[in-house]
């Protein structure tokens, strides 16, 4: 066999499988597809052979040493002993969630578009009628609960009751995120349609909320009341309602795969995007408990909240970071 033929072709196969052990190094393998992880288990398979017929004809020199090593280091990730479970969570949100996000920013950003749009489509009609807001689109219950509603009337804010009830509103409102979070995840099942009626019901009701409360002049107290929780919990909602779209593209436009098959591929990515969200939420939760409605505190720092938390997610999100030690 002509030794340098073989090297060219080769070379590329090794090089490849090279990029997939770095990119499992450096995220732990939290960014790795099912087929990314099918390519690597084949390229570590055929270069464990050519290592074998390489020593078989002596080949020896640098390409023999890269060679092993690069086998080796595929090995330690195929046969590594199974990791601490904190250790793995901690890996997946340090490095494996932000990545994902990365991925999937096209479909994250679809799913603030379709919130963003319901709010402002809704602030727009309570502007021109502010009977908008009593209009009844589920269950019976109109867009703003009467009892909000009257609140309002009464030049008072719903939220400042909260804030001698901290502990349990804080619990309250966690449970009440996550729930739009699961809602928006989960129903990517029934192909996105689910998906994108939870984000348009919820920016639906944050449209009309705002728009009430501008026409009676309350607008800045509920802005500086959304202010210090609202960049972790929107953010949380678009990135599950981006899963759920995931869910949701994969069932409508399998391509050349069967329905079924096309959601298993996207699936594992779908459920890190979801899971990843969680601390989030817990987090805007506790801010939203205990800070958010407290009355003693200006206005300036609760923007200045506001802004500290979306510095922070921007670097968490797009800052390049190696794998966690």
């Amino acid at each position: 066999m002509n030794i340098e033929r073989w090297l060219k072709l080769k070379r590329p196969g090794w090089e490849r499988l090279e990029e997939l052990v770095h990119l499992i190094e450096s995220t732990g393998g939290a960014s790795l597809s099912r087929l990314q992880w099918q390519e690597f288990g084949r390229l570590y398979r055929l270069a464990s052979s050519d290592l074998s017929y390489a020593r078989s004809i002596d080949l020896g020199g640098e390409t023999q040493v890269y060679l092993n090593n690069l086998v080796v280091k595929a090995h330690n990730q195929v046969y590594q002993t199974r990791q601490n479970r904190f250790y793995e969570l901690g890996n997946f949100l340090w490095s494996g969630f932000p990545a994902l996000v990365r991925q999937y920013m096209a479909y994250i950003c679809v799913a603030a578009i379709i919130s963003i749009g319901s709010f402002a489509l809704s602030f727009s009609y309570v502007l021109k009628d502010i009977h908008f807001a009593q209009l009844e689109i589920l269950n019976g219950q109109p867009i703003l609960p009467e009892d909000i509603w009257h609140t309002i009337e009464q030049g008072k804010m719903w939220t400042d009751s909260s804030e001698k009830l901290s502990p349990l509103a804080s619990s309250l409102i966690s449970t009440h995120n996550i729930r739009v979070a699961v809602s928006a995840f989960v129903l990517g099942i029934t192909f996105g349609i689910g998906t994108v009626f939870i984000l348009c019901q919820n920016g639906l009701s944050l449209g009309t909320v705002y728009g009430v409360c501008h026409l009676y002049n309350m607008d800045g107290r509920l802005l500086a009341f959304i202010a210090p929780h609202a960049v972790l919990e929107l953010s949380s909602i678009f990135i599950s309602g981006g899963a759920g779209l995931l869910i949701g593209k994969a069932l409508l436009f399998p391509g050349t795969y069967r329905r079924l098959d096309a959601l298993k591929l996207v699936i594992k990515d779908a459920l890190g995007l979801f899971g990843g969200c969680m601390p989030l939420l817990l987090v805007a939760g506790l801010i939203e408990g205990f800070v958010s409605p407290r009355t003693d505190l200006a206005p300036f720092t609760k923007y200045a909240l506001s802004l500290s938390t979306l510095s922070c997610l921007l670097f968490y999100i797009f800052i390049p970071r190696t794998k966690k030690s």
